[in-house]
């Protein structure tokens, strides 16, 4: 049997049941339950300190709701907690283009891109960029 990766925060957690925990969330989201879903989250994010993932969680559910100044927070206090997290940049960057601070969210993106090249991050920043560069979104 393979060794399961365990997450340190208040308590150890295995990590396939902290990614189950975060689907429980997002499934909330997606069946129209918000409450329910920043409860899960906000309960990871406690349970995990030092994880970005609730984080990055917290701030989706506030952007596919329209409140792009919170998913901002969310996604700035994702990158707080670890620095180095490309996806936590590409969503600051996809934050600011909703706020029409487009060069400021171009910025954000070409770092996010620069933080992890060949990565699903990358690839979601480089997507943002195009349309922004495009005139699709945050104009």
């Amino acid at each position: 049997m393979a060794d399961v990766e365990m997450l340190k925060g208040l308590i150890e957690v295995p990590q396939p049941e902290a990614a189950l925990l975060l689907e429980a969330g997002y499934l909330f989201m997606e069946m129209g339950k918000p409450k329910d879903a920043e409860e899960v989250f906000a309960g990871v994010a406690a349970l995990l300190p030092e994880s970005d993932v609730p984080l990055v969680a917290l701030g989706n559910l506030e952007f596919s709701q329209g409140h792009y100044q919170r998913a901002l927070k969310h996604h700035q206090e994702a990158l707080k907690v670890k620095p180095g997290s490309a996806l936590a940049q590409a969503h600051v960057g996809e934050a600011l283009l909703w706020l029409k601070k487009g060069d400021e969210g171009a910025g954000a993106l070409k770092k996010a891109i620069a933080m992890e090249p060949g990565g699903a991050a990358a690839a979601f920043a480089r997507a943002l960029l195009d349309a922004w560069e495009q005139g699709a979104i945050g104009r």
